[in-house]
């Protein structure tokens, strides 16, 4: 890791992709090259990361995930058992329709319905959605079996 401080030019102050490219080098993730840290032109904020929500019924305690650029979901949710003083995250396995999608610029929108529990994957390029939830399927021995399941994008 470099430990001396970046120092830039003039003109390298007055071009922001070349200053973009320094704070990623200098936060210690220069195996990105500046061509990767450049937003392409008119993409600025466009499709990266990751974004969380959570559906609006206060009955659910769960948060949404979604790869910006594959669609990719998961979900989890707080559980605390009985007799354990800390609890634990739970992440449910993902089903039909949960792993990633054609490329695109994802976002996660709950609706206003104040019982859902599921919640919207969009994608802002093609306009296309689908809703993401929490399949309760029942085992033949008893008991249930829960996955995050996606109905297919439409427009």
């Amino acid at each position: 890791m470099r430990t001396t401080p970046f120092r830039t030019g003039r003109a390298a102050r007055r071009n922001p992709a070349v200053l973009l490219a320094v704070a990623v080098a200098a936060a210690g993730l220069g195996g990105i090259g500046a061509a990767a840290a450049q937003p392409a032109a008119g993409q600025a904020g466009a499709a990266a990361g990751f974004e969380f929500a959570a559906p609006p019924s206060a009955q659910a305690n769960r948060v949404y995930g979604i790869n910006r650029q594959t669609g990719e979901m998961n979900v989890c949710q707080f559980e605390r058992p009985n007799a354990a003083g800390v609890g634990v995250t739970f992440c449910f396995a993902q089903g039909e329709g949960a792993g990633p999608q054609k490329a695109g610029n994802y976002a996660l929108m709950p609706t206003h319905y104040e019982g859902e529990t599921g919640i919207f994957r969009v994608n802002r390029d093609t306009g296309e959605m689908s809703i993401c939830y929490v399949r309760e399927t029942a085992r033949a021995a008893g008991g249930t079996d829960s996955s995050l399941v996606c109905t297919p994008a439409a427009r």
